[in-house]
């Protein structure tokens, strides 16, 4: 078995690196295998075949399920490092494992650009390891508000979260205030709410309060978001990162 692998900015990050001056690493888990809170972008890519498969209530397909169905690399870093953590247990455990092969020329780390905090110790290890290098920007969208809410004064200064919408426990955010992101289909949606969208991450990053997401990624044909891809592509509205 391989060490807990992060990785080099996609191309979305690499726009946050101009911002912050630095590198900026991601490190992942399996989409929804490791997202216990997920419904509106519930979707897993199979460890052996790729194939995705949306949940039951599924409103849009999870973006990097589908980057995962593309990749057997990907799935097999990501599924590498769920399979270390889950044998490690504790939050101790944890945090020895991430902290082993911790890049130290970092300047920022988004906490899972697939997965999520799928349990107390995971998310504990979290912000132990933001602790531990104050000086490193940490940052991430979860869907385990319930999680984050029993944590709130552990979280450190320099660990920035943001309550992904579409899950179990959203009625957390707005009882609890807590900076929320909301995928929307147009930019009309995100006008009518008042909301920013954020191209680079740097609304997730930094401490600016709630924003809003464009719809991105492959969605299931003959969709709701599918059909919402297609307007956006008639209008030349940039929705997806790529060079």
């Amino acid at each position: 078995m391989e060490s807990f692998r992060y990785q080099k900015a996609n191309v979305k990050l690499e726009q946050l690196e101009k911002r912050v001056g630095g590198r900026v690493y991601s490190a992942s888990l399996p989409s929804g295998y490791s997202c216990p809170s997920a419904v509106d972008c519930l979707s897993k890519s199979d460890r052996d075949t790729g194939k995705v498969t949306d949940g039951k209530l599924t409103e849009f397909r999870c973006f990097m399920a589908t980057i995962e169905a593309r990749s057997t690399g990907l799935r097999n870093i990501v599924w590498n490092n769920f399979d270390l953590v889950r044998k490690a247990k504790t939050r101790q455990g944890i945090y020895e494992v991430m902290h082993e092969t911790f890049p130290h020329d970092a300047s920022a780390i988004r906490m899972h650009v697939g997965g999520d905090m799928y349990n107390a110790e995971y998310f504990g290890a979290w912000i132990d390891l933001a602790t531990a290098h104050p000086y490193v920007l940490f940052y991430g969208y979860t869907k385990s508000i319930h999680l984050w809410v029993q944590m709130l004064d552990q979280i450190p200064d320099n660990m920035e979260l943001t309550g992904s919408k579409g899950g179990t426990h959203d009625y957390l955010l707005e009882e609890c205030n807590l900076k929320t992101s909301h995928v929307v289909y147009h930019p009309d949606e995100a006008d009518a709410m008042g909301l920013e969208i954020d191209h680079d991450d740097s609304h997730a990053l930094y401490p600016t309060g709630s924003f809003a997401l464009l719809i991105h990624g492959t969605q299931p044909k003959g969709s709701v978001a599918s059909e919402a891809l297609k307007r956006l592509r008639a209008e030349n509205i940039q929705y997806a990162y790529s060079k």
